[in-house]
């Protein structure tokens, strides 16, 4: 079993890795094709990394081991839920936004999974293990909802605009208390991810923002294949 200290440090340098990745994509080098961007940041920097601090939490008994497993009602939840946002958030609006979903959902899933591995996986996980001893289980899961909504709402001052200014860090820091807390009530990370990726295409309808479907749908696809191959892989 690794030692904690050293399960604490990869869990916190996959963070950090993330973040700087992601500021450099889009404040060092703006200009890069989106292949680019996910390649690197989403699929090696928030993918990659973190699925094998995860790894390393899950052998140190900081993260369950079964978080990544396709169970049937957490992943059912999420769509539900999912889709009852999407209905709620998008109602009103023109058909050709409502028309922009299937391939927003398609193209936001892998950055939705580096998201929820990062800052749920990892992030939410350290959190209750290390506060729990002090707090109590329920208190630490409290406090463990709380640290994930506040590290993913300053993570997005990464960002390019819009994702960068004030008020969508504070409406990220809310959104977020009901992604920690679904994932407190299902223990799941793959039904996190789910729920996640369509609260962040009504972020992208809402902001009229298309950069993530600028590749093919094909290649969307292919995207989406990669960054689950990759975890089931490095686990």
């Amino acid at each position: 079993m690794p030692d904690l200290h050293f399960a604490v440090a990869a869990g916190l340098g996959a963070v950090l890795a993330f973040s700087a990745a992601n500021f450099a994509a889009n404040h060092l080098a703006p200009r890069h094709p989106r292949l680019v961007y996910v390649l690197f940041v989403v699929l090696l920097a928030g993918t990659v990394i973190p699925a094998l601090a995860l790894r390393t939490l899950a052998r140190a008994a900081v993260a369950g081991s079964g978080a990544l497993a396709f169970s049937p009602w957490p992943l059912g939840l999420a769509l539900a839920a999912g889709g009852a946002f999407l209905a709620l958030s998008l109602r009103g609006e023109h058909a050709e936004q409502i028309g922009r979903l299937p391939g927003l959902l398609v193209a936001l899933l892998p950055p939705s999974l580096a998201e929820v591995l990062v800052f749920v996986g990892i992030v939410f996980n350290l959190a209750e293990h290390l506060t729990a001893p002090w707090l109590g289980r329920p208190l630490a899961i409290a406090a463990a909802i709380l640290t994930t909504s506040v590290s993913f709402g300053l993570y997005h001052l990464t960002h390019a605009a819009p994702w960068n200014s004030r008020r969508m860090v504070r409406i990220l820091l809310i959104v977020w208390l009901f992604i920690g807390g679904f994932y407190a009530a299902t223990g799941n990370l793959w039904a996190t991810a789910l729920l996640n990726t369509a609260m962040a295409a009504v972020g992208f309808v809402k902001n009229r923002v298309t950069r993530p479907t600028e590749l093919s749908f094909a290649a969307l696809l292919a995207l989406d294949a990669a960054a689950v191959g990759i975890v089931l892989a490095s686990l």
